[in-house]
């Protein structure tokens, strides 16, 4: 009897104890913008990453294509990154996978200055935009095929990232740009207009997922199922905590204001995925694009992009459902 009282002891004593830290892990988040990075802010200032017995050293990298290029060199364990990217390092022989999607749609705006009447008056005109392979560079790309603009009739200077094109387009370096919510509003605070509104038309994307090597995956799957929940969790805390998420928000952004935070806040409420299931249909779109200018994309399948045991994991035993309280 004594050692059944001890074993059963023993067992509620490693159910209440906290999982093991492991060692230092370094993940990237690759926009300083109020946007989609914010569930890795809120993991790492809430505590959200230790609670699942993750160390996480969280730095920032300039845009997706740089931050799968870290991956790659072996200086990251993660990294957020666009779909665009992923497949981009992939092809080019990375053994890398996608393990998860936050937001799935391509929440984006085409803003210019007032100068600018009408979309057929984008031919000729200087464009802010950021690196090739990153989402606004597909953005921009998308948006300008849809007005049957060749990308070659405009003139592009990169920039780099939201704040940096918003910057570019306000001091007259660009005559317009392509850019998420949070610097749509800082445009048009100052006079500059939306000309094309492609979050409206709500096109399948994969705008933030998180990628990792197949070696990680291989080696420390529990860290790889960790780090998903990690960051589902910080979806969570995002969509229930919204004033200490501000603060998150405005420490990340440098003390961007709060009118800028609170309509971050209001469109990624409706962007972030609860589940984080990636949107394989997305990538395909993707795919189907990129391979107008890139012929080694064509042959192509979304489906090995992705490593979706661990989704599918928090899927099959209740954890979104847990999270938000509805079992």
């Amino acid at each position: 009897m004594r050692l059944l009282i001890r074993s059963t002891l023993s067992m509620l004593l490693l159910l209440l104890v906290p999982p093991p830290a492991q060692s230092k892990i370094t993940i990237a988040y690759i926009s300083d913008s109020p946007s989609s990075s914010v569930p890795q802010w809120i993991a790492k200032e809430t505590g959200i990453f230790k609670k699942y017995g993750l160390d996480i050293d969280l730095v920032f990298i300039d845009g997706s294509t740089r931050g799968i290029q870290a991956l790659l060199a072996g200086d990251l364990g993660f990294t957020e990154a666009v779909g665009t990217s992923a497949i981009n390092g992939k092809m080019a022989g990375g053994n890398i996978a996608i393990i998860n999607g936050v937001v799935n749609t391509l929440p984006y705006y085409i803003i210019g200055n007032p100068a600018i009447k009408s979309r057929d008056d984008l031919k000729g005109r200087t464009a802010a935009v950021h690196i090739p392979g990153t989402a606004a560079d597909f953005a921009l790309r998308l948006g300008l095929k849809g007005i049957n603009l060749p990308y070659n009739q405009i003139k592009a200077i990169t920039v780099g990232g939201g704040p940096a094109r918003i910057g570019a387009l306000i001091n007259g370096q660009a005559e317009f740009t392509i850019v998420s919510d949070a610097e749509k509003i800082k445009g048009e605070s100052v006079g500059q207009k939306v000309i094309i509104d492609l979050a409206e038309l709500k096109i399948p994307f994969l705008f933030t997922c998180t990628v990792t090597s197949l070696k990680m995956i291989r080696e420390q799957p529990d860290t790889v199922r960790r780090m998903a929940e990690s960051i589902a969790a910080g979806v969570h805390f995002f969509k229930t905590n919204k004033e200490e998420t501000l603060k998150i928000m405005g420490k990340y952004t440098r003390g961007a204001n709060r009118t800028i935070l609170e309509g971050a806040y209001a469109a990624y409420y409706k962007l972030f995925v609860e589940d984080t299931y990636p949107t394989v249909e997305g990538l395909r779109n993707t795919l189907e694009i990129q391979s107008t200018w890139d012929p080694k994309v064509a042959k192509a399948k979304a489906e090995d992009f992705f490593d979706l045991r661990f989704v599918d994991q928090m899927r099959s035993v209740g954890f979104i459902d847990k999270l938000y309280g509805r079992r």
